[in-house]
């Protein structure tokens, strides 16, 4: 409910951050002559910019009634912006959980996040990355609750001030900050339940002295719970034809995190403010599975088996140090901001596995075997920058800036067992980089152009094989983005940006990494980045229809590809570069609020994506595909929300694999309480127990279909109660220098 203030026909909305909302009004008051009643009752979307001024007919307000929600999706010139606030489900799920439910969202099987079809997304959280594998991110994403989550934005096309990194986009979680003068905060908690208990609970505290404002959180979040896979290999050799690899695994995860964040901003004077922050994470994550794999021959008689036991105890941890100094040299909105950052990421793994084989009767045979791997990783980072704006006039304005970066990557392999490696890897890079962008905002015109220059150099030296990869080169990355109002309805976009996708450090390393016996994964040390002109149009209606179209080629994609050696019955998995890829995408995005009770928002997108491949045997793969959520919300009695959503994803081409279907169904309310300042929520995420997913491959001599089922039925009650005011700003989200290096170690 926002406050209402009555100034001669004027009222002000208070506790609303600028955005896009839908604001109930229900107004009694009286005309001129204050006798006739007049009576206004309307929905409407609305964009909080400044104060509502009331219809002219009315006079003297009686009685005001006023109640806003921030809507769901947002559309703004270069971003869509996800507020999880404004659904009850969303915002108790897992951000992990949230992520999936995002408009043309896919996360494959092995944690790896696309959008629209395009892999190869970058994931910020307040717009600095974290340190951890695609593994252990969606751990960390796992951990956080999207209570915690102020909103999330998508941007398929950065503008030039971006590093030029993520050549399919960038998804920048931003979290909640408690912005109030004075002591203040925020506590929250809950409870899940699948087949375990998980729990989470956090606290946010702001205090403001005047000139010194001190912040700081910290959240903690379990999970546990079970995970199934079935796999099925066909070889089609002549020696082989029509044999088969069949693969069973129950795995069971018991894992927690640590988030937090400290810092302090300093107004030296009022244009003049000095900041640090420090923000880390740490987790640890213990999984233990049982698999069975089955050799028979093509009538499905056995040949062969063995068991496999598994333990896999990982934990990592992340640091970044931050200074930051803001210089505004005049009420234009000139300004000098320089950032500085230092991070370190450190993950460890030691994982054992104990293999028993059987012959074809079920009898012991005499070769039982182990793995124990050992793993380490240290990732140190030092970036700096400098941004300037300058706007020239009310009209034109100007921003400049420079970066460095310097990443250095230690990782130590050792293996023992029935695969003997040693390795020691040693990744290095630097990039000096410029960017220059102009706006301009005309009556009913707004235009940008951006170019941002980029010079990399890298070297790869694997110790152990004394070999020595370097690479280097100068690129220049242009963007532009247009937007014209037609009327006080319509807008139109158009967006074009060019992006690098640099393989991320791990993958570089050549070390082999054993799933089994018969299967591992490999990096490419010569792989090469990744180069993609993305476009889109959007037309928005009233921010309640918002049409977009989108085209893509990316040249020198690099992609997971799979190698089966059919005489030692192996395969594997390694990154390489492919030709190109041709993606189209079309979304068409609603906002309906039908009845003052009821609001509908959902989002149907269709993509076709062709990849060009140099390997032999598989030149072409293409898919149409598409994906769509619906949620729906309703206002019943005694101040009680419901909320029913769902999602569905179609087939999709990801490199040269084929993503299967998934779908789920959720149910969620809410109720304020404790004179509005407690939300108290219960939802049922999974109700129907659909929560899976699935993929095949199949080119040359790879015949691999894959299904994958989780533990997604989860009962969720949270509570969450704030103190305080929160109408004071202080810079706990900003931006800091090493949020592109920071993402390329997150796979």
């Amino acid at each position: 409910m926002g406050e209402v203030s009555n100034v001669k026909g004027e009222f002000k909305l208070g506790k609303l951050k600028p955005g896009t909302y839908t604001l109930s009004v229900s107004m009694i008051g009286y005309a001129k002559n204050e006798k006739e009643k007049v009576v206004i009752d309307a929905t409407k979307n609305l964009v909080i910019e400044k104060n509502i001024i009331l219809n002219e007919s009315v006079h003297q307000l009686a009685e005001v009634n006023v109640s806003a929600k921030k809507m769901f999706i947002e559309q703004t010139v270069d971003k869509m912006v996800v507020n999880p606030e404004g659904s009850i489900t969303s915002s108790t799920e897992s951000v992990y959980e949230i992520l999936k439910k995002l408009p043309g969202v896919t996360i494959d099987n092995n944690d790896n996040i696309s959008l629209k079809g395009k892999d190869g997304v970058k994931i910020l959280i307040d717009e600095k990355p974290t340190y951890v594998s695609a593994e252990q991110l969606a751990m960390l994403l796992k951990s956080m609750q999207g209570k915690n989550v102020d909103r999330i934005e998508i941007m398929e096309n950065p503008p030039a001030r971006y590093d030029a990194e993520g050549n399919s986009g960038i998804i920048n979680i931003k979290t909640k900050h408690n912005k109030a003068p004075g002591f203040n905060g925020s506590v929250n908690g809950g409870l899940g339940y699948t087949s375990k208990l998980r729990e989470n609970a956090g606290i946010d505290m702001n205090m403001n002295f005047g000139k010194l404002n001190l912040y700081g959180n910290f959240s903690y979040s379990d999970w546990r719970g079970w995970n199934s896979m079935a796999a099925t290999r066909r070889f089609t050799t002549t020696s082989m034809a029509g044999s088969y690899q069949l693969i069973t695994n129950r795995g069971d995860y018991d894992g927690r995190g640590y988030n937090y964040k400290a810092g302090a901003d300093y107004f030296i004077t009022k244009n003049h403010v000095l900041s640090v922050m420090f923000r880390g994470n740490s987790g640890s994550n213990t999984y233990t599975s049982n698999s069975n794999t089955l050799f028979t021959d093509a009538t499905r008689k056995v040949d062969s088996t063995l068991n496999m036991k598994t333990n896999y105890p990982n934990n990592w941890n992340s640091k970044t140090y931050n200074l930051n100094y803001k210089w505004n040299i005049d009420t234009t909105g000139t300004s000098i901001t320089v950032d500085a950052d230092y991070a370190r990421f450190y993950s460890s793994v030691n994982s054992d596995q104990h293999v028993t084989y059987y012959d074809a009767l079920g009898n012991l045979l005499n070769k039982n075997s182990t793995l124990n791997t050992n793993q380490g990783a240290d990732i140190d980072i030092l970036t700096a920058k400098i941004d300037y704006v300058h706007p020239i006039n009310k009209t034109v304005s100007l921003e400049a800036g420079l970066k460095s970066s310097f990443v250095t990557n230690d990782s130590q392999f050792d293996m023992t067992g029935f695969a003997i490696q040693n390795d020691y890897f040693i990744y290095k890079e630097n990039i000096q980089a410029a960017y220059l962008n102009g706006s301009a905002k005309f009556k009913k015109t707004s235009l940008q152009l951006g170019l941002r220059l980029e010079n990399t150099n890298s070297t790869g030296n694997s110790v152990t094989i004394n070999q020595v990869d370097t690479k280097s080169y100068l690129q220049l990355f242009p963007s532009f983005f247009a937007q014209q109002t037609l009327d006080a309805n319509n807008t139109i976009n158009f967006r074009y940006s060019y992006r690098i996708g640099r393989p991320n450090y791990n993958i570089l390393n050549p070390f082999r990494s054993m799933v089994d016996p018969y299967t591992y994964n490999q990096g490419n040390p010569l792989l090469s980045p990744q180069f993609t002109h993305s476009s889109s149009l959007s037309h928005n209606y009233k921010g309640i229809l918002i049409t977009s179209i989108g085209y893509n080629y990316t040249k020198d994609l690099f992609s997971e590809v799979l190698y089966q050696n059919d005489v030692t019955k192996t395969i594997y998995q390694t990154m390489e570069n492919l030709k190109n890829s041709i993606d189209w995408n079309a979304s068409e995005t609603a906002q309906l609020q039908p009845a003052k009770w009821w609001r509908v928002n959902g989002t149907i997108a269709g993509m076709y994506k062709e990849v060009n491949s140099n390997l032999d045997g598989a030149v072409q793969f293409k898919r149409w595909g598409y994906s769509g959520n619906l949620s729906t919300n309703f206002t019943l009695p005694c101040q009680v929300e419901m909320e029913f959503s769902g999602y569905y994803s179609s087939e999709q081409l990801i490199g040269n694999f084929i993503i299967k279907p998934q779908y789920t169904v959720d149910l969620g309310f809410q109720r304020k309480v404790l004179n509005d300042k407690g939300v108290l929520k219960l939802s049922l995420n999974d109700v129907f127990n659909t929560g899976g997913s699935g993929a095949y491959s199949k080119y040359n001599n790879i015949d691999l279909v894959v299904k994958n089922k989780y533990d997604s039925r989860k009962l969720n009650i949270s509570f969450s109660y704030r103190f305080g005011k929160d109408n004071f700003s202080t810079r706990a989200n900003r931006s800091t220098a090493s949020s592109e290096e920071q993402s390329r170690s997150s796979k």
